[in-house]
């Protein structure tokens, strides 16, 4: 999983997040953070072959204006009570940038999680998934069931769980995302859920997104870079 990748191109976003994430003390009261689920057990794995390219299937897909509004309801039932309270005289802080920071953190994960198309390369000891529009998660597992490397930006795990394939960066700044992929037993559609979260909000946002196989198409369009013209195009006839 190259995390070093993923910050030279997207530090800039997990930066203005990470300063967003400021809550007053009465959010965290609401609920405890919730963490995702346990990374690996102690069952045996099972490597699944998921290579090949896939394109997202909206209708199955989470529409995330509906999650976000169900993520929105649920944030606000919860932090009620206290804005009662302030709203009485107790406490301090203010609600506007609670918000704010809570609608940054479902945004960033919605930024993260649209991406329409996969390709998944993969053998016996790694497999790299690359996104459209978005940093690469790679692991390396040989015969571990865990790989976990140290950055100066935090740490990274990936690893199988039984047939399920999972992903979790943990930065400093106390934010996490956490990937869990599957294949469905037929080999023919794909399931990412995605969960983004930080220890100074309540509660994480989860979007599940799904993907079925798709055979890239022939391009006829045959292109040379050349030093003096930069990139020549040509169309190939069938």
């Amino acid at each position: 999983m190259a995390l070093p990748q993923f910050l030279q191109s997207n530090l800039i976003r997990i930066r203005h997040l990470s300063c967003l994430l400021l809550l007053p003390a009465f959010v965290l009261t609401a609920c405890a953070t919730e963490e995702p689920a346990q990374l690996l057990d102690d069952t045996e794995f099972e490597v699944v072959d998921m290579s090949g390219n896939w394109e997202k299937d909206f209708q199955q897909s989470d529409d995330f204006e509906t999650e976000f509004n169900l993520y929105m309801f649920d944030i606000q039932r919860r932090i009620a009570p206290q804005q009662d309270g302030i709203n009485r005289g107790v406490g301090g802080g203010g609600l506007s940038g609670s918000m704010e920071t809570i609608v940054g953190l479902a945004r960033f994960t919605e930024e993260i999680t649209r991406m329409p198309l996969l390709q998944i390369e993969q053998d016996r000891s790694r497999v790299k998934i690359d996104r459209e529009d978005d940093f690469a998660l790679f692991c390396e597992f040989f015969n571990q069931q865990n790989m976990v490397t140290e950055t100066p930006f935090g740490s990274e795990q990936c690893g199988w769980n039984g047939n399920q394939l999972l992903f979790l960066l943990n930065l400093n700044d106390g934010l996490s995302i956490y990937y869990q992929v599957t294949l469905a037993p037929n080999g023919n559609q794909l399931n990412i859920t995605t969960t983004v979260s930080s220890d100074q909000v309540s509660t994480g946002m989860t979007i599940s997104n799904y993907y079925r196989r798709y055979d890239v198409p022939e391009s006829n369009i045959d292109c040379i870079l050349t030093l003096t013209r930069n990139n020549v195009c040509r169309r190939v006839s069938n």
